[in-house]
């Protein structure tokens, strides 16, 4: 008698028997056994079940048959040798293999994880650095190219109180990024009229954005910001006079005061 051994999918195996059946004329003995465990499709990589199965023939003509139902089924076959000697040789080259794989793998789980864990080290800080280098490409895809093509051009609307500060800074680059040519700042005339700016810092900001919720005002125009500094805290009160609610608005200042470093460094989008 010889043999073949293999796997099929499960969902295969009731017309698999039919054919090998009528093909070979009942001149076969198949036995099967189904894999308790889902396996992976070795080319979509979807999960399916599959059944082994182990079928007994005479003579080189049914081998061909037998062989060629299997291709035409998509079954897989595995080399079996013929004496038990050689079989449970094979079978203990095959679970030391597989032993082998194991541990290759949970080394590479365990590199994967030692990887990941470093590199979440400096998840925040490489997304700082992208984001601004993402705004610098924005801004400079705002300037103009010149006419040599060697140079970009932009024009732009600045504090006089801030141009000094704007000079080191951008001699401060030049020197930082090695560059021979310095970049050159020239104070322009125009008769457009300027945008308006108002200079805050952390506590007026949000008075100012108030503000400018209802309208921005004009250059050189009088800033109303001031003003609802000095009212806000009375509408306030008149709005919300319990003790209840301004305790509890209280209490929310104080958090924000003390949490104010770890709000500003987890900011998103900034």
């Amino acid at each position: 008698f010889r043999f073949v051994a293999g796997v099929i999918r499960r969902e295969r195996l009731p017309a698999f028997e039919r054919l090998l059946w009528r093909a070979c004329r009942g001149n076969v003995f198949l036995r099967t056994s189904e894999i308790d465990d889902i396996l992976n499709d070795t080319i979509t990589g979807e999960p399916v079940n599959k059944t082994v199965f182990i079928i007994f023939f005479q003579g080189d003509q049914l081998k061909t048959k037998v062989k060629k139902i299997c291709e035409g089924f998509r079954a897989t076959l595995y080399p079996c040798p013929d004496t038990p000697q050689e079989r449970r040789e094979m079978s203990i080259g095959v679970m030391t293999r597989i032993e082998d794989l194991k541990t290759v793998l949970g080394q590479t789980q365990d590199h994967r994880h030692r990887v990941l864990v470093a590199a979440a080290k400096n998840v925040r800080m490489w997304l700082t650095k992208v984001r601004k280098i993402k705004s610098i490409y924005h801004t400079l895809n705002l300037f103009n190219i010149d006419v040599t093509h060697k140079c970009l051009i932009a024009e732009c609307w600045c504090p006089v109180s801030e141009l000094d500060r704007i000079k080191m800074a951008l001699k401060r680059g030049t020197e930082e990024s090695g560059s021979q040519v310095p970049s050159i700042l020239n104070r322009m005339e125009t008769t457009e009229a300027p945008p308006t700016y108002h200079k805050t810092n952390k506590f007026t900001k949000g008075f100012q954005n108030i503000v400018d919720a209802y309208g921005i005002a004009t250059y050189r125009e009088i800033n109303p910001a001031p003003y609802t500094m000095i009212s806000f805290p009375f509408l306030f009160a008149v709005m919300f006079g319990d003790l209840g609610h301004g305790l509890i608005m209280l209490f929310a200042a104080i958090f924000f005061i003390l949490k104010e470093k770890q709000l500003e460094a987890a900011r998103i989008k900034d």
